[in-house]
C-alpha cells in the first residue's frame, strides 16, 4: 500500500472523526449534552451573581484587551472542553450584567428567561429569512408579525390585514437588525417618493430634473445619531440634517421654530424629504407633539416618519400609549424590541401606512427573491437575516398585550419615583420631564442647590426684572452673573462626569451620562442619564444608586471647592454671600 494511499485513508478518518464529532446531530449525544449543560450553568451563573460580582468586570478594558491580542488564527484545533472553560473564564466572566436591577444607565436590559429558549431555537434551526427556500414558516411568522405591530400602530381593517396576509406582494414594513437599518430603510423610501427614479438615475440626473439644488431632512435637537448616518450613506449628507431646537425641560421639539425653518427652507426652494418625530429621545425619553407634526407635514406635502424606537413600545399599554397620540398619522414608524419590549438583542421593525411604500426599493434575483415569490428579502436593505422575529411572536404570545402593560407602567412608575426622588434630595437637581422610563438629573451640593435654583430663576426672567435681581445680590452687571454661574456650572459638569465614572468603576451600579442644553446662555450641563425599566428595580434599588452618588459627589466636591474660591471672587461671593 503506498504512502499516498496511507495518508488519504489518514485524512478520511480525520474527516469523518470531525464530522461525526461536530456535525452529525444526535439526541443521545452524552459529550453534547455536558457542553450544553456546562455553558447553561456558566451563563445562568453569570446572571444570578450569587457572589455578588460587580456589575463590570474587575479588568480594566485594556487587561482585557490583552487576553485577545494574538492576530493569527489557530493552526490546530482544540478540545471542546478547552475552548469553552477559555469562554468562561475570558469572555462570560469579562461581561457587562446588563440584567442587574442595578444596572439602569442604557436600553439594554433585563429579558424574559424564556427568550434563551428562543435564541436556541433560532440559532439551531438557522433559518435565512432574505428567502422562503431558507426559512419556510419563519417567513409566515415574521409577516404576522409585522401586522400585529401595524395594527398597534395603524389599526386598519381586519379585511386590510387578512388581504396583507394572503397577498405574497404586498409589503407593509420590515423585520431588520436594529433602529438604524429601519430609519434608513424609511428615509430611502421617502427620499425615492421625493424623487422618484433617483434609486435608477441617481441623485444628480434626480436632482436636475426636480430642480434642486439641495435636499434635507428634519428632525429635533433630541434626533438620534442614525438619522445623520442615514443621510450620509443615502448621499443626501449629514450637513442637510436640519436640527430643530426643542423646549427646555421637556424636550419636545419646538413647533414654532419648524414652521420657521420650513418657510424658510420653501423660499429658497430646498426640498425637504422628510421630517421626523422622535418618540421617544433616547437622551431624555421625551416624546414630540406626534399629532400637530402630522398636520404640519400634510399640510406641507411632506413624508412623516417617527422614530419610536424606544417608545413605540408604548402601543402596548393602555394607560400610557396616550403619549404617543398621533403615531398613526406617519408615513412610517420604526420600533425597536430589543429595547422597551424587552427582547435580547437583536429586533427592530419598520413599519409603513402605505403598502406599496417599499415598491421602490423591490429587487429580485435569478437564484432567490424572484419576482413574484414571498421572499422576503425583496423589500429589505439587508439580505441574509437571522428569524428574530420568532422572539417578538413567542414573547407576545407569552405575555400578551397585559403581561406588557404591567411591565411598561411599572418602568414609567420607576422613572418618576427617582424623578421624585431627585427633585426632593438636597444633593440631586432633576434636569428633564420623565415621560417614558428614562430621566436625567445631575448631582449639586447642597449648599448650592438653593442657590442654583435662584439663580436659574433670575437668569430666564425678562431683563428689567433680571437687572434688579442682580443689584439686589451684589452682583451689578449681567455679565459677571453669566460668568460666575457659567464657572460653577464648568465645575458641576466635571463632578457629574467624574462621579460617574468613578460609580461605573466601583461597579455596584450604572448610570450613564450625557450632556444637555440648559436655560444658561452659552451652557451646556453634564448630566446622569437613568433608564430604569428593569422589572425588579424598586424604591430601594433607586434611592441606593442616590445614596452611592452623594457620597461620591461630596467628596469631588470637597476637592474642587477650595480652587474654585481661591480662583475667582466672584465665585466666593456667589458661595458665600448669594441670599436665598
Amino acid at each position: 500500500m503506498s504512502f499516498c494511499h496511507l495518508f488519504r485513508i489518514e485524512i478520511n478518518m480525520i474527516i469523518s472523526s470531525l464530522i461525526s464529532t461536530y456535525f452529525q446531530p444526535s439526541t443521545n449525544d452524552k459529550e453534547f449534552e455536558k457542553w450544553i449543560a456546562t455553558a447553561l450553568s456558566a451563563v445562568l451563573d453569570f446572571l444570578e451573581n450569587r457572589d455578588g460580582f460587580k456589575i463590570h468586570s474587575d479588568k480594566s478594558p485594556s487587561e482585557i484587551s490583552k487576553i485577545f491580542n494574538s492576530s493569527k488564527i489557530p493552526n490546530k484545533g482544540e478540545s471542546i472542553a478547552r475552548v469553552l472553560n477559555e469562554t468562561i473564564e475570558n469572555i462570560i466572566k469579562n461581561s457587562v450584567r446588563v440584567s442587574n436591577p442595578y444596572f439602569i444607565g442604557h436600553m439594554t436590559g433585563a429579558t424574559p428567561n424564556f427568550l434563551l429558549i428562543c435564541d436556541i431555537i433560532i440559532s439551531a434551526l438557522n433559518q435565512n429569512v432574505v428567502k422562503i427556500e431558507t426559512a419556510l414558516s419563519a417567513t409566515y411568522v415574521e409577516w404576522q408579525t409585522l401586522c400585529w405591530l401595524h395594527r398597534l400602530i395603524y389599526d386598519r381593517s381586519e379585511n386590510f390585514y387578512s388581504k396583507v396576509l394572503q397577498n405574497s406582494d404586498t409589503a407593509i414594513g420590515n423585520c431588520c437588525s436594529g433602529g438604524t437599518v429601519g430609519n434608513i430603510t424609511a428615509l430611502v423610501a421617502a427620499r425615492n417618493k421625493a424623487f422618484p427614479n433617483i434609486h435608477k438615475k441617481g441623485i444628480y440626473l434626480s436632482y436636475q430634473k426636480e430642480k434642486c439644488k439641495r435636499a434635507v431632512v428634519i428632525v429635533s435637537e433630541r434626533g438620534h445619531y442614525s438619522i445623520k448616518k442615514a443621510c450620509a450613506i443615502m448621499g443626501i449628507g449629514e450637513e442637510n440634517v436640519i436640527s430643530v431646537p426643542c423646549h427646555l425641560f421637556t424636550n419636545k421639539i419646538n413647533l414654532s421654530e419648524l414652521k420657521k425653518i420650513i418657510k424658510k427652507l420653501t423660499v429658497e426652494k430646498v426640498k425637504i424629504i422628510a421630517i421626523i418625530g422622535i418618540a421617544a429621545g433616547t437622551e431624555t425619553g421625551n416624546v414630540d407633539d406626534l399629532s400637530s407634526l402630522a398636520k404640519i407635514c400634510k399640510d406641507n406635502n411632506i413624508w412623516f416618519h417617527v422614530d419610536a424606537a424606544w417608545g413605540g413600545a408604548l402601543l402596548l399599554s393602555k394607560t400610557h400609549k396616550k403619549i404617543v397620540k398621533g403615531i398613526k398619522n406617519a408615513d412610517s414608524v420604526v420600533i425597536d424590541g430589543h429595547k422597551f419590549l424587552y427582547l435580547t438583542l437583536s429586533h427592530s421593525s419598520v413599519l409603513f401606512k402605505n403598502k406599496n411604500s417599499l415598491d421602490t426599493i423591490r429587487h429580485t434575483a435569478n437564484y432567490i427573491i424572484r419576482d413574484g415569490s414571498v421572499d422576503l428579502g425583496r423589500t429589505t436593505l439587508e439580505g441574509s437575516r437571522r428569524f428574530d422575529s420568532l422572539k417578538l411572536w413567542f414573547t407576545l404570545k407569552v405575555l400578551g398585550q397585559e403581561g406588557y402593560d404591567l411591565l411598561i407602567k411599572n418602568a414609567i412608575k420607576n422613572a418618576f419615583l427617582l424623578a421624585k426622588l431627585a427633585s426632593e434630595h438636597p444633593s440631586f437637581e432633576v434636569t428633564s420631564q420623565p415621560e417614558t422610563s428614562i430621566i436625567t438629573y445631575r448631582y449639586i451640593p447642597k449648599e448650592l442647590k438653593m442657590r442654583m435654583v435662584l439663580a436659574k430663576k433670575i437668569h430666564v426672567t425678562e431683563n428689567k426684572k433680571f437687572l434688579a435681581e442682580l443689584k439686589n445680590h451684589s452682583f451689578g452687571k449681567k455679565e459677571d452673573f453669566i460668568r460666575v454661574t457659567k464657572k460653577v456650572n464648568s465645575a458641576l459638569n466635571k463632578i457629574n462626569t467624574n462621579l460617574q465614572k468613578e460609580q461605573r468603576k466601583n461597579g455596584k451600579s450604572f448610570i450613564s451620562r450625557t450632556t444637555l442644553q440648559t436655560v444658561w446662555k452659552s451652557q451646556e450641563i453634564v448630566v446622569l442619564r437613568a433608564v430604569p425599566f428593569h422589572p425588579l428595580t424598586n424604591n430601594e434599588t433607586l434611592a441606593e444608586i442616590l445614596r452611592e452618588q452623594e457620597e461620591l459627589g461630596n467628596k469631588l466636591f470637597a476637592k474642587i471647592r477650595k480652587r474654585i474660591m481661591n480662583e475667582e471672587a466672584q465665585a466666593i461671593r456667589f458661595f458665600s454671600d448669594f441670599l436665598i
